[in-house]
């Protein structure tokens, strides 16, 4: 008799906690991809701003960071991309990463 009400008891326990696990990790995952979210925005209001007071060079800087870190992690997730339209624009960013390398670091 114990036998029958302690395992579907010791079951929903083990139901319960991975439900919980997958739960946390649900938010977890949504917490990151919103501050994501919120850096892309505060680049790209500061992107704006640079070009709207004629600031060309840290623009450029900016935007070249941000291409490189972009291109960089779409290579690590997906690999390089090849023959689709992509390829080009996968190209594009490696040219833009080498140049942004390049430049003088700030005063």
């Amino acid at each position: 008799m114990k036998t029958t009400i302690l395992l579907p008891a010791f079951l929903l326990t083990i139901i319960s906690v991975l439900i919980g696990v997958l739960v946390y990790e649900n938010v977890q995952w949504h917490r990151t991809w919103k501050g994501q979210e919120q850096f892309e925005i505060s680049v790209f209001v500061q992107l704006y701003k640079n070009l709207d007071r004629g600031q060309l060079d840290e623009a450029k800087r900016r935007l070249g960071a941000l291409v490189m870190y972009k291109s960089d992690y779409f290579e690590k997730q997906y690999g390089t991309d090849q023959g689709t339209k992509f390829t080009e624009v996968l190209a594009q960013a490696k040219d833009v990463r080498t140049a942004f390398k390049a430049m003088p670091p700030l005063k």
